[in-house]
Formats: C-alpha cells, sequence, structure tokens
C-alpha cells in the first residue's frame, strides 16, 4: 500500500511538472477549471466564516445619526474628494514628466526625440546586469540608442532583442558595451580653456581618452605621461563626456562621470592610468529616464 502512493505521488508531480513546463498560453484555457474546481469544495466554508464575520463586526455606516439624506450627501462629497485628489495627484505626475522632457529638449533636435521610461527588470550577474525598460519597438525604440537620465547624463544604450513593450539597457560599466571614446574637460579654479597649461596658471585644454568598463560604475583608461609640459593635464574631478564617433549623434558631449583617480602605469612608465566613476548610479535608477530616439526609421542618428 504505501508502494502504491508513492508511485501515485510520483505520477501526480510528473504530471504537474510536465504540465508547468508546457507554455503559459497553453495552460490559460484548463487552468481556470482546475481552480475552480479546487475552490468548490471551500465555497460553504467560506461563505459561513463570511457570513459570522458580518454578525460579529458588522460594517459602520459613514455619519451615524444623521438625516438619511444628509448622510448620502456627505458620502458624495468624501467620493468627489477622492477623485479630485487622484485628478490632482494626476496632474502632479503629468507636470513633472513635462519638465522632465522640456530639460532634454536640445537646440538642435538632429533627428532624435526624447521618450520617457522607468526601470521595470533587473537582469542578473556581476556587474548588476541589463536595465528592463518598460518600452519596445511600439514606442520608437531600437538597438543602440543612448539612454541618459538628470539631464545629460549618459546610462548606457539600448542592446538587442527589442520587443514590442520592452527593451534592455547595457549599462557603460558594463563590458559587454565596449571601448569609449571620451573626452577629459578640465574644471575647477584653472578654466576650460582650449590652450595647454605650462605654468600651472593658464587654461588646461581637453584630452581625449579610450576607456575601458570596469564594472562597479567604473572605466579604466591609459594616458600618456607628459614630458615637457606641453600635454594637458588631467586632474581628479574633471569631467568626462562621450566622444565616440559610433555613437549616435544625439549622445556627444553626453557626461558619462568624473575623474575619479591618476595614478602610474606599472608596466608603462611613459603612460598613466586615468580611472572615471560613472556619474549615475544604475542600481538606483527607476524612473525620469530618457532613451533618445529617432524621429522616424530614416532620421539622422
Amino acid at each position: 500500500m504505501p508502494d502504491r502512493s508513492r508511485r501515485i505521488l510520483a505520477v501526480v508531480l510528473g504530471g504537474a511538472a510536465l504540465l508547468s513546463a508546457a507554455p503559459q498560453s497553453s495552460q490559460a484555457p484548463w487552468s481556470g477549471w482546475v481552480a475552480a474546481a479546487v475552490r468548490l469544495p471551500l465555497e460553504p466554508a467560506v461563505r459561513s466564516l463570511g457570513v459570522l464575520r458580518d454578525v460579529i463586526r458588522a460594517p459602520q455606516r459613514p455619519y451615524p445619526g444623521l438625516p438619511e439624506e444628509l448622510r448620502d450627501a456627505l458620502s458624495d462629497r468624501d467620493r468627489l474628494q477622492g477623485e479630485l485628489n487622484a485628478a490632482e495627484l494626476r496632474v502632479r505626475d503629468l507636470e513633472r514628466q513635462l519638465a522632465l522632457l522640456v530639460r532634454y529638449r536640445p537646440a538642435e533636435r538632429a533627428g532624435w526625440r526624447p521618450q520617457p521610461a522607468s526601470v521595470v527588470a533587473r537582469g542578473g550577474g556581476r556587474p548588476a546586469g541589463l536595465l528592463g525598460l518598460g518600452i519596445g519597438s511600439e514606442d520608437g525604440v531600437a538597438k543602440g540608442d543612448p539612454v541618459v537620465v538628470g539631464g545629460n547624463t549618459l546610462v548606457g544604450r539600448i542592446a538587442e532583442g527589442v520587443s514590442a513593450s520592452r527593451s534592455w539597457v547595457i549599462t557603460l560599466d558594463d563590458r559587454r558595451i565596449g571601448l569609449l571614446d571620451a573626452e577629459v574637460r578640465p574644471s575647477g579654479s584653472a578654466g576650460t580653456g582650449a590652450g595647454a597649461a605650462r605654468d600651472g596658471k593658464g587654461p588646461r585644454g581637453s584630452v581625449l581618452v579610450q576607456l575601458r568598463p570596469q564594472g562597479d560604475r567604473r572605466l579604466d583608461g591609459e594616458l600618456e605621461t607628459p614630458t615637457n609640459g606641453s600635454a594637458p593635464e588631467v586632474r581628479v574631478g574633471d569631467e568626462v563626456v562621450l566622444a565616440d564617433a559610433s555613437w549616435p549623434a544625439s549622445a556627444l558631449g553626453t557626461r558619462i562621470g568624473f575623474v575619479e583617480s591618476v595614478g602610474a602605469l606599472d608596466s608603462n612608465p611613459l603612460r598613466r592610468r586615468v580611472t572615471v566613476r560613472m556619474d549615475c548610479d544604475p542600481s538606483r535608477l527607476g524612473e525620469d529616464i530618457i532613451v533618445k530616439v529617432r524621429d522616424q526609421p530614416g532620421g539622422a542618428r
């Protein structure tokens, strides 16, 4: 008898495993009938407990002791007040989205438009993985579109596999995004001129550097060590922007982050290592994300 029970249990578990492996679309027609059949024996007990609950703790009508007409009028007032509060929240959300889009309006749109998005899923792995957005090809999103946040801060770009209502973002610190050509712009009291500072008092010039993603919001690059003071100097805190011609034109000039450290390269004393820290934290992103999509399939990138 115990062996027969074990065999029956094994058959039931095996059948359940096979049914769970079937496509979800094929499970929908009959799963509702199974749930109703399982619930049917419990329905009398559920109804009895509901009646008992109402007897023990009868629901109290609002505004007791008032005339019926006045009580109904006060209830209608409360209902309308709730609808008004919901409408005000909706208006505030629309105003926030409008202000967000205005911040991203460029002087010359160059064939692209801002598309608001929110993070609805996160991939696994280390680094943290891809970011899933709740928009897709139906909204004009395509592979390679740049993703920004906070006005001019670059997050990454859209990966392959864009569906109708979902897309995935490869963040800048993910190795899958490849090498990035960037420009280090001077900051601080030294100014932002184009000339190189020879005596440390004049404006410092910008420096081109190729960055390699390292994960954990960091990207590394190499610089030539200045030998005669003619090369521009890179300092901690300098702004780093994208200058990669392989990216869409709407992404050029967006901020990658800031120089976190500059040190000697052990393998080559004539070069220096520069570490850039992303300005945004992909693990904390939720809303207020903008995907720079093309106005039309033939538009400029």
